[in-house]
């Protein structure tokens, strides 16, 4: 049992056009550009090993500011007594403790009961999650340093479980995509196996074991879809083209090696008895009209039910349709279905989840604020993932638990951490402000970037993003008031909101309306007396906070996109990079550039160190010529250590100061670019943000 999808589900009102827009084999890359879904033109080391190469170093020329597409080395100056170059990897141990995200936005089917059930597995980014509901911990496979990390590289977009719910299938998308088989109550140990389709299949759409977990059968995103049956010892045993439309679900028969895929404009039903894979068009005759086909699952009579496209659930018998049962209103497709021990649950495009019986006789039916894309049942329990990226459990008299929640659209940046109260706040294309308590491990408070819906991004204009909101309800920055509480939430049309604390996330003080363009760094002074604001249109806003955030200066100087801030530790300077690798300085008095500043900064203490170019992170870079691939940096507390997330889903941490040569401890969860990194205050968290992936993490020091 288990099954994939595919992103941008919900971009469409409703119907089957929510199945053409899953089905678009598009997204927008980071440069904004409209890309394959499944393709990586961000290359990670792992798979090019001509990145691997020296870094190329020009001379300042006349100057002092690091100007074009590579950074000028020489013109960064050391300080005067510069420190220890920490070039060594830190003595630290990241452990992962807690995630909060479930990937169920381009995903089917993918959150099960395990042989206890009292834990549940799902997944989300490159991970596979163990979640221990009594305790709320949380056990992964997949996670930790790149080097001994036994698991997935990429996005994984495909789950299934074995019928005895001991032996979890993970599939992943990329170039060379593969699958693991892995323990449920050992997800930390190594994959029982793992095998590559090869190159060209994009990714794995869906999966399923058979029913006494002897063979896996698997379906690509090849243009072909091929369809395939593995073994765990002697691998791959038989495949074939499927067509060329998407696979949407698979399903073993409960007693026989039969199993039935359900996809875009088709059914077939497969026969792997003889030991080779043969397959056969389902057969609707007079039963019921030709639909999309989402979701399949067994009888134990050996009949097959799936879930369509127009709401209605077909039963077949061998491969001829029998009849019809509506199971939700027309025009809302069926997104997810689970029969066991003959009890059947459908879930479908209009939040409903409705019970049947095995003999197709409605029972009941359970109202949800999201629609169902996945469904499991132990016992009374029903365990419900939603569009929104919550699971729930619900139990005997409808009581209802929430076990995690999610960012569900788009992307995520923004990221800051409250260490006073122990919480942190993330914000994306969802319109979505979410509050994370670190030591409950949950979401205990959820705003609204902005109510009212406004104009869609237009292809080419303003932040990258597939999100279905408007533009003025996408956030990618935030920054906290240590003194006040004021929480500064950026919008994607250039407006900053300013809210009045983590506990009123609602409660809008003041509007500042003088960037352009969207922002993605906001950072208040020291002492919380100012806000820097750093814009897309190229330039940086200072405000007064004590003067109701009144527009001091207005910093122009960057000939590209601001990208990082930093103040110093006294307040009184700034430096900044952009997009075009210019890091520039700047008096916060005056607010004029100092365009010797190199020279006259270079004994400064700067506040957090949150910028991709100086003299003390030379080394953050590798071997890789191509700087973009860096996206966030931040140095620890202790000032001895940088975190940075990078396009590769790696966490890395290197010693600071670092420069050229410098190794770090890289740690593998996040599946794409990871957008943010910050630690605490203490520097016993390390907390990061996806962005495609939408997951939080949560890193423990050790």
């Amino acid at each position: 049992m288990g099954c994939g999808g595919s992103k941008g589900e919900a971009h469409a009102p409703g119907g089957e056009g929510d199945l053409a827009k899953e089905n678009d084999p598009r997204k927008v890359n980071k440069q904004g550009k409209m890309v394959g879904q499944y393709d990586r033109d961000d290359k990670r080391p792992e798979d090019n090993d001509a990145m691997a190469k020296a870094f190329e170093v020009e001379s300042a020329g006349g100057g002092e500011q690091i100007m074009a597409v590579k950074p000028w080395l020489g013109a960064i100056k050391a300080p005067s007594n510069p420190p220890s170059i920490l070039n060594s990897p830190p003595s630290i141990n990241l452990e992962l403790e807690y995630v909060y995200g479930y990937r169920v936005f381009d995903s089917r089917q993918n959150l099960f009961y395990t042989s206890d059930p009292n834990r549940v597995v799902y997944m989300t980014a490159a991970l596979g999650v163990v979640l221990d509901k009594t305790n709320n911990t949380q056990r992964f496979f997949g996670a930790g340093l790149i080097s001994t990390a036994k698991g997935h590289s990429d996005d994984i977009t495909a789950l299934a479980i074995t019928k005895n719910r001991e032996l979890v299938a993970t599939g992943e998308v990329g170039a060379n995509p593969k699958f693991c088989i892995w323990n449920s109550t050992n997800p930390e140990g190594p994959p029982k196996v793992e095998y590559k389709l090869g190159r060209g299949r994009r990714g794995i759409s869906c999966l399923g074991f058979s029913h006494d977990g002897k063979y896996l059968a698997v379906a690509d995103l090849h243009n072909d879809h091929y369809v395939s049956v593995w073994d765990a010892t002697n691998g791959k045993l038989g495949e074939t083209k499927g067509g060329p439309d998407k696979i949407m679900d698979l399903a073993w028969n409960n007693s026989t090696y039969t199993f039935c895929t359900a996809g875009i404009k088709h059914i077939y039903f497969w026969d792997f008895t003889s030991g080779t894979l043969q397959s056969q068009k389902g057969i609707f005759g007079q039963a019921g009209e030709q639909s999309n086909m989402t979701a399949a699952q067994w009888l134990n009579d050996g009949s097959c039910v799936t879930g369509a496209g127009n709401g209605q659930l077909y039963i077949w018998r061998d491969r001829n349709l029998q009849r019809t049962v509506q199971a939700h209103e027309a025009g809302n497709p069926v997104h997810t279905l689970v029969i066991v021990n003959d009890r059947v649950l459908s879930g479908g495009k209009d939040n409903k989840i409705v019970e049947f019986n095995a003999q197709m006789t409605k029972v009941k039916e359970y109202q949800m604020t999201s629609c169902p894309r996945a469904l499991d049942i132990h016992g009374d329990n029903i365990l419900v993932g939603t569009r929104d990226g919550c699971i729930t459990e619900i139990k005997s008299g409808n009581n209802r638990e929430i076990l995690m929640q999610s960012h569900n659209d788009g992307e995520v940046w923004g990221l800051v951490v409250d260490s006073s109260n122990g919480l942190v706040v993330t914000t994306g294309d969802d319109n979505q402000i979410k509050v994370w308590n670190i030591s409950q491990r949950k979401c205990v408070g959820t705003g609204t970037v902005d109510k009212v819906k406004g104009q869609i991004r237009k292809a080419g204009f303003g932040a990258s993003t597939m999100a279905t909101t408007g533009v003025n309800q996408q956030a990618r920055a935030l920054a906290l008031n240590g003194s006040n509480g004021h929480l500064a939430v950026s919008h994607n049309d250039g407006r900053v909101t300013i809210r009045s604390g983590v506990k009123n996330l609602d409660t809008i003080i003041t509007t500042l309306n003088d960037a352009k363009e969207w922002i993605e760094v906001m950072h208040y002074s020291p002492d919380n007396t100012k806000l820097a604001v750093g814009s897309h249109d190229n330039y940086i806003y200072l405000y007064d906070v004590g003067q109701g955030y009144k527009l001091l200066h207005k910093l122009h100087g960057h000939s590209s996109f601001i990208t990082g801030i930093d103040w110093s530790a006294d307040g009184s300077a700034l430096h900044s990079t952009c997009g075009a690798y210019e890091l520039l300085f700047w008096d916060a008095n005056t607010g004029k550039q100092v365009t010797d500043g190199a020279t006259k900064f270079a004994d400064e203490h700067w506040h957090q160190w949150s910028l991709i170019l100086g003299w003390p992170v030379k080394g953050i870079f590798g071997s890789v010529i191509d700087y973009t691939h860096i996206n966030r940096v931040h140095r620890s507390p202790d000032e001895h250590m940088v975190a940075t997330g990078n396009d590769w889903g790696l966490v890395e941490i290197f010693g600071f100061p670092n420069s050229e040569g410098a190794k770090s401890l890289a740690y593998r969860g996040h599946s794409e670019h990871v957008m943010n990194v910050k630690w605490n205050q203490r520097g016993d968290y390390l907390f990061s943000a996806g962005g495609y992936d939408q997951a939080v993490m949560q890193w423990k020091k050790r």
